[in-house]
């Protein structure tokens, strides 16, 4: 179980991604965001990183999808 202190710190990398401030990421801000740490990703690895994490298939990552990636991956 995440503390408060753990989940706010992992809001606000959420909020890093979302650029639009609309709740949700969106491929081209991951992708943007990729680019800005100097990791970018090729659009093959970017499809299958987005797809592994957006479980609804809305093409955005939600919050909840956000932090349920982030948990598996602890």
């Amino acid at each position: 179980m995440l503390s408060e202190e753990e989940i706010a710190k992992i809001k606000q990398i959420f909020q890093q991604f979302d650029k639009n401030n609309n709740n949700m990421i969106e491929k081209k801000e991951l992708k943007t965001l990729a680019i800005a740490l100097n990791d970018p990703l090729s659009n093959a690895e970017l499809h299958d990183f987005f797809s592994s994490i957006d479980n609804d298939n809305s093409s955005t990552i939600t919050w909840e999808e956000f932090i349920k990636y982030w948990c598996s991956n602890e």
